[in-house]
């Protein structure tokens, strides 16, 4: 599968966060040319309080599960985590897992998914018989999915979301001009943020070529939201989250 301009690879995560990426990406393919290119931000909430107090009711006993690294940190930045009750602790993911364990001088154990690094994933590792009878509290942003608190109230769970942070897009790169022919997806959201970006192209071309660009995502689901806003490029499923996997998936598009 091929492109028929160079491939321009643009990298979506927020600031700091494409390196490792880039690293990979360039080590497969260093004719490319990479562009860190943030689709979104993320800043505190504004109600405080309201989280603060909802942790404040946090018992021993309870699950707190954290949807992202981010999650975990700005969630420890109005609480600390190390100081809530004994909790059984879970998270979407290895690396949010990772994020909750880096806190504690001895890390807990943590409930992550055994398959797939999304919501699905650790729903179908959670205890949910065990859970019964006890508060969830779910570290989140202030939008997102809501299959995790959907599925486990349906089996009787108390679920009570806790938002920490809230999802902004970003300004278009002062320095950057030309649009990438692919883009690495790993937020969902984002998506949302370069449809916004399409729409504010004044060359009808331009828009018609950046949502005919290329994607590089992390699942169905958000390639399925990919469709869904108007993109009807080729996609490629990465076959795992990490940078190595996204890496492999960037060279179907490699230039012949």
């Amino acid at each position: 599968m091929t492109s028929g301009s160079p491939l321009t690879i643009g990298l979506t995560r927020p600031d700091g966060a494409n390196d490792e990426l880039a690293k990979a990406i360039s080590s497969l393919l260093p004719d490319a040319t990479l562009l860190n290119w943030p689709l979104l931000t993320f800043a505190p909430i504004p109600e405080r309080q309201k989280a603060l107090s909802a942790m404040a009711r946090i018992t021993a006993g309870d699950w707190a599960i954290f949807v992202s690294p981010r999650a975990v940190c700005f969630a420890h930045d109005l609480h600390d985590l190390t100081a809530l009750p004994d909790l059984h602790w879970a998270a979407v993911g290895d690396t949010t897992t990772a994020a909750i364990q880096s806190l504690f001088s001895d890390p807990p154990q943590v409930h992550r998914p055994s398959s797939t690094q999304d919501s699905e994933g650790l729903l179908a590792s959670l205890p949910i018989e065990a859970m019964r009878g006890h508060t969830v509290w779910l570290f989140r942003g202030q939008t997102g999915r809501e299959t995790l608190a959907d599925t486990l109230r349906q089996n009787s769970i108390t679920v009570i979301p806790v938002p920490v942070y809230r999802r902004n897009c970003t300004r278009r790169p002062a320095h950057l001009s030309a649009l990438p022919s692919t883009w690495v997806i790993t937020a969902p959201e984002s998506l949302r943020c370069l449809r916004q970006l399409a729409d504010t192209l004044e060359s009808a071309e331009d828009r018609a070529r950046l949502l005919h660009c290329n994607l590089v995502v992390i699942n169905a689901r958000t390639e399925a939201r990919a469709r869904s806003l108007g993109f009807t490029g080729a996609i490629v499923r990465a076959e795992a989250p990490d940078d190595a996997a996204l890496a492999r998936a960037c060279v179907v598009f490699k230039q012949d």
